[in-house]
């Protein structure tokens, strides 16, 4: 028993050093001393190495698991901190089954190293395991009496069933009540939901993780029920009539294109280097002629599919629990069907394909797909051109708008097309002969930052050219561009040099290719789920009763961020501080989003009509 319970110690151990916060007092003292959350990990960890010689027989082989798996777990940690500044969730499971882009995330070398590390601990753990069972021998069952046998597996099986209990336990740590967070939250409830990071480093890494596991969407928020529904749908439906009054464009006969660029953003806007010259000259000029700014990101370095469906659905992972940590993961799949723009530009007579140059199963995105009612989904086997730029191994931006050009192209029927891009992925090292010249960093994050800004001067070329293209073409077409969160290739200084909001801003435009649309705005900025609503504004579109509702919201909230909110202007706000306008109308928010997301969908009939086809 004391031996396995170090070895649990021995994990938990390393589990925080994977975090990097046991080496920084504050944490150190918070881990150890004010929250004991060490101590209530190796709890964790010694109930599962209990419960593994229950089931094995064998504890010097349940402590090598349990210490290998721990290391394995504590190095994925490290390299997501790195590149995403985020740890491991329970969700990241699903990403086991893209062991190539895994891969692809980290350098060979660092790789063969971390694979010859986890080797070593287990061999040195194996070895352990056989040096205690000589000092112990774990006695045969045919040697011993018939009560001592019955002994033993009775004490299995008790140890077993408790061990068992306690884990079911813990896979429920959000559930009202649950014992494990009781333990937790001794000292209060200190979950600091809206920086990961920092959750983990102060309650322990296993603290963080259980924090994140599945739960409902939301909380069913108060007054919800048909009625309630009835009323809000009701006011929007008198508010879109407002709006449409005054409108005079449609979308009915127009393409329309949404482009989520990987990792796109404005690294000049950065302080802490200079680069040599404007990777995003023609980008730059094309937003000062139409609507455009920044979209605040939820993360930094990461949440591609977070911004996806936040723009395809209008809802707010900011009004969602802070574990919905990826609703293509967790939410969307769950369902038969999923409310979105795919079915509503649908049901308006559009053909609805995606397009995404890269593996089906990255955030689940062929059953995201099919839930929400695509026509076609053209991936990284069936694009027309698989092109790449140099030793960039991910296929180019031009590619990826060759292919949605090719589809308007083919199809008689107006299209709505949602592109994804991959060129401008990490890992960025070495992709292009001809970074562009940065100074003031130096070493691999200047080199880091210098083939990055060379793959955004490829995707501002790519890009004009697309839209000169439509320009030019016979087709009505309106286009909204966005970046979806900045890469993770920056160092501590850098970061230290962009505090606030700099970390986590994209620029974004919409644009029209029908004459007078494109108007110069400036819009505060935004979230993604207050793009259509925008979209259509830019078209002079009439839009049904949900979209109205966006729009209504966003005139007094620009962007919703878990843990954040920002006024009008763009400037951050605490709800507490919202009068009692906006108030109302983040809680009408809230109703719609659960009734749509886990509700009854009493009202989305009535307010998104053809949501799901």
């Amino acid at each position: 028993m004391l031996g396995s319970l170090q070895a649990a110690a021995a994990s938990a151990l390393v589990l925080e050093a994977g975090t990097l916060g046991l080496f920084l007092p504050r944490w150190f003292k918070d881990l150890f001393f004010d929250s004991g959350a060490f101590y209530l990990d190796t709890l964790v960890l010694w109930v599962v190495i209990g419960f593994l010689w229950a089931v094995i027989g064998r504890l010097a082989w349940s402590i090598a698991v349990v210490l290998t798996t721990s290391v394995v777990v504590a190095l994925a940690n490290l390299v997501k901190m790195q590149y995403r500044e985020e740890p491991v969730y329970p969700s990241d499971r699903d990403f086991l089954s893209e062991p190539g882009f895994l891969a692809s995330l980290v350098s060979p070398v660092l790789l063969v190293v971390a694979a010859l590390l986890v080797v070593g601990i287990f061999v040195g753990a194996v070895r352990l395991a056989v040096r205690i069972e000589r000092r112990h021998p774990r006695p045969r069952l045919r040697t011993l009496a018939r009560e001592h046998v019955l002994l033993m597996l009775g004490l299995r099986v008790g140890v077993g069933v408790l061990t068992g209990v306690l884990l079911v336990q813990a896979a429920q740590f959000n559930h009202p009540g649950n014992m494990w967070r009781g333990l937790y939250e001794l000292r209060g409830n200190d979950w600091r939901y809206w920086n990961q990071k920092t959750n983990y480093r102060s309650n322990g890494f296993l603290g963080g993780f259980l924090f994140n596991m599945p739960v409902d969407a939301m909380k069913q928020p108060k007054g919800y029920d048909e009625a309630a529904m009835a009323d809000v749908a009701h006011r929007y439906a008198a508010l879109a009539d407002r709006i449409n009054a005054h409108r005079k464009g449609s979308l009915d006969d127009v393409n329309v294109v949404l482009v989520l660029s990987e990792s796109f953003t404005d690294p000049t806007e950065l302080d802490g280097f200079e680069l040599g010259r404007d990777p995003i000259p023609r980008t730059r000029a094309r937003m000062a002629s139409t609507a455009s700014g920044h979209m605040l990101a939820q993360m930094y370095g990461g949440g591609t599919a977070n911004m996806e469906f936040e723009t395809l659905t209008g809802q707010s992972l900011g009004l969602f629990r802070p574990q919905m940590l990826s609703p293509y993961q967790m939410l969307v799949p769950e369902h038969d069907d999923y409310p979105s723009a795919v079915g509503w530009f649908h049901g308006q007579g559009h053909d609805v394909i995606a397009v995404h140059p890269y593996r089906v199963g990255m955030y689940k995105r062929e059953q995201v797909y099919q839930r929400f009612g695509f026509d076609d989904f053209i991936h990284d086997t069936t694009i027309h051109e698989t092109d790449t730029i140099d030793d960039n191994a991910y296929i180019s931006d031009e590619a990826a708008f060759d292919e949605v050009l090719t589809q308007i192209d083919d199809h008689e029927k107006p299209l709505m097309v949602n592109l994804v891009t991959m060129q401008n992925h990490i890992p960025v090292d070495g992709n292009y002969a001809d970074p562009v010249p940065v100074s003031g960093a130096g070493g691999g994050e200047g080199r880091r930052i210098g083939q990055y800004a060379r793959g955004l001067e490829h995707t501002d070329e790519a890009l004009a050219d697309f839209l000169d293209k439509l320009e030019k073409g016979p087709e009505k077409t309106i286009v909204l561009f966005y970046g979806d969160h900045l890469p993770g290739i920056y160092d501590s200084s850098v970061k230290h040099d962009n505090k606030g909001l700099a970390l986590y801003r994209t620029p974004f435009f919409i644009w029209s290719n029908q004459p007078g649309q494109n108007v110069p705005r400036a819009i505060p900025t935004t979230s993604p789920a207050f793009f259509l609503p925008l979209l259509y504004d830019v078209a002079d579109a009439p839009v049904p009763p949900y979209l109205a509702m966006l729009d209504a919201v966003h005139q007094h909230v620009s962007a919703i961020q878990q843990g954040r909110l920002l006024d009008a202007s763009g400037e951050p706000v605490k709800e507490a501080e919202l009068d009692a306008t906006t108030r109302q109308l983040l809680d009408d928010m809230r109703l719609v989003q659960f009734d749509f997301s886990i509700g009854q969908r009493f009202a989305l009939d009535a307010m998104w009509p053809g949501a799901v086809s």
